[in-house]
């Protein structure tokens, strides 16, 4: 049989080998990563490109029309179908989308393709009618052709029908990868959404050539645009997909992840990261490629300390939004294939909500060690008092020895009230409202044992407290008898707003005071009187000014004492929400 060489078939022989290449790299991998469906689809997606190819080089190399038009319907039946159907289950596989795809798809292409192919074997002429045409001779790139016989062809109605039936699927398989592309820009980088551009575009672009008349049907380059989607398929899946660092189509469960995650290349370079590590450190549009300092610029002295470290774990602190994240901060390494270091993984855990809970937890433990305190110490005393009063009392009823129970009991009834109020310190505010701060004074005043003492409320009745009624009270209620213990004289306290207060500029408001004007607490004392079970009254419990701190801060507020304007103890409560 005679056969000939003609300039195309360089290009299809090129074409031929790449993709055959392309499908057999595919092929192994798809062995060696899983068997992902991605991958098998480009595997066949390959394998009809170059079943395609070889149609085409056969109908070039022949002579004879017959020949020619068997190399171009086979390259059609077993080329051209599998290829488009295999494009379009590829853009399904690759965007997670391939919920089309089941044996009833599958059996439809076999039964068209077989289909095509019964009808072209009975009647090669179906499709078109052809004749033999010269052409030549031409010198491409240095290269001497002689004459060269080629096809002209005259398309009938099925072969319009089927490039149109085509051109349908591989559009429908383009805007697939296309609206990929659009949803996940943010997440692509510029070499994987320009390997699917070019891999979706190119094909679509010689077609419409094509069909503008731009090119002649003779110069039909539709097999060389898709030799070039092979390769941009191949780097999307490979480069970008399979082995870089950072994959096209992330799992779902990365990407929905509250944690934030990130992937730093070998240089110290972001790759790729998760919504959650771009919304806490409020990542720029152009974030990818960024240094993984200045990436992560709320952390910087974290980042800095464990910038060479293979594999950490730390925690680390940022404020965002106005509040205080502490998270678990994990590093660990990527590695290649070949074991060979690639890169970084960080994952940053919000252990923010678990801390406060741990903390909880501790301030409750040191309350019941206080419980015990109180209990195997304070009341022992008035009870072996009672007790031995008691004693006294059968061999000697006199009116002294009842006094002195009666005045044991109290002062045990005083510390079961002391114990369920300091329960109380420990447990978190969860609600508070708007609170008249001088009717709570004034209120509080009636609940306190202040004896022959006097209370002068300074604040204004429209100023209120974004507190907690009973808790405030507290507050109140155990400065007040303090003031009342611990001075030997009756004494004046009075309440009132610090400079500023309340402030205008709608921000935290600075506070209050309650002050008397008697003893005052030495400087060397102030801080030791907060402590549970200081106390320099002979009768007293020590928890009174403990108590106070604790629904201070409770609240979030700050409580410090200090020399009122009489000479007297003065304590001053900052931090507070005050309105008017």
């Amino acid at each position: 049989m005679a056969y000939q060489i003609t300039p195309i078939l360089l290009a299809n022989a090129l074409v031929f080998v790449l993709v055959v290449g392309l499908g057999g790299y595919g092929a192994l991998q798809y062995h060696r990563r899983g068997h992902k469906s991605e991958l098998l689809a480009f595997v066949v997606l390959m394998g009809a490109i170059a079943v395609w190819e070889l149609g085409s080089i056969f109908a070039g190399v022949t002579t004879t029309a017959e020949l020619k038009m068997l190399g171009v319907n086979m390259g059609n039946a077993l080329g051209v179908l599998p290829m488009t159907y295999a494009f379009l289950w590829f853009a399904l596989a690759y965007t997670d989308t391939e919920g089309w795809v089941h044996r009833w798809t599958v059996g439809y292409v076999g039964f068209l393709t077989a289909t095509v192919c019964a009808i072209l074997l009975l009647d090669p002429a179906f499709m078109f009618d052809g004749t033999l045409v010269t052409r030549g001779p031409v010198t491409v790139l240095g290269l001497m052709f002689d004459e060269w016989v080629a096809l002209d062809r005259t398309f009938r109605t099925p072969f319009h029908l089927f490039q149109l039936h085509a051109y349908v699927v591989l559009f429908a398989g383009s805007a697939v990868l296309a609206r990929y592309l659009v949803r996940n820009r943010s997440d692509l980088s510029n070499g994987q959404a320009a390997a699917l551009a070019v891999a979706v575009g190119t094909p679509t672009l010689v077609n419409s050539l094509l069909f503008a008349g731009l090119l002649p049907p003779e110069l039909n380059l539709t097999e060389m645009a898709m030799g070039v989607t092979g390769v941009g398929f191949a780097v999307a899946i490979f480069r970008y997909r399979l082995l870089g660092l950072a994959p096209v189509g992330r799992q779902q469960l990365v990407n929905s992840m509250d944690d934030p995650v990130v992937m730093l290349d070998d240089a110290g370079r972001v790759v790729d990261c998760n919504p959650a590590a771009r919304s806490l450190v409020d990542a720029p549009v152009e974030w990818r490629g960024m240094a993984g300092a200045d990436f992560f610029s709320p952390f910087p002295e974290q980042v800095e300390r464990f910038r060479d470290t293979t594999d950490a774990e730390a925690e680390v602190s940022t404020t965002t939004g106005g509040e205080e994240r502490t998270f678990h901060l994990n590093i660990s390494p990527i590695h290649t294939d070949a074991g060979g270091r690639a890169g970084q993984l960080i994952v940053l855990r919000d252990i923010t909500a678990q801390n406060e809970r741990r903390r909880q937890l501790e301030r409750q433990n040191e309350r019941l060690d206080q419980f015990a305190d109180v209990v195997s110490h304070d009341l022992r005393n008035p009870l072996t008092v009672a007790s031995g009063r008691l004693e006294l009392l059968r061999d000697d009823p006199r009116e002294e020895h009842i006094d002195a129970i009666e005045g044991t009991v109290e002062r045990m009834e005083t510390m079961v009230e002391d114990l369920r109020t300091i329960a109380a310190a420990g447990q978190t505010v969860e609600e508070t409202r708007p609170i008249s701060l001088a009717e709570s004074a004034r209120e509080a005043w009636g609940y306190a044992q202040t004896g022959e003492c006097t209370v002068d409320v300074a604040a204004d009745d429209p100023v209120t407290v974004q507190a907690d009624r009973d808790r405030l009270l507290h507050i109140f209620e155990n400065v007040y008898r303090n003031a009342a213990d611990h001075n030997d004289d009756p004494v004046t306290v009075r309440v009132g707003l610090l400079d500023g207060s309340p402030a205008t500029d709608g921000g935290h408001r600075t506070g209050f005071f309650i002050e008397d004007d008697g003893d005052g607490i030495p400087a060397a004392d102030r801080d030791a009187v907060f402590e549970q079970g200081y106390t320099t009254a002979g009768d007293g419990t020590g928890v009174g000014l403990a108590i106070a701190r604790d629904m201070a801060e409770n609240h979030g507020w700050d409580i410090q004492v200090t020399d009122g304007a009489d000479g007297g103890a003065r304590f001053e409560i900052t931090g507070v929400d005050l309105t008017e």
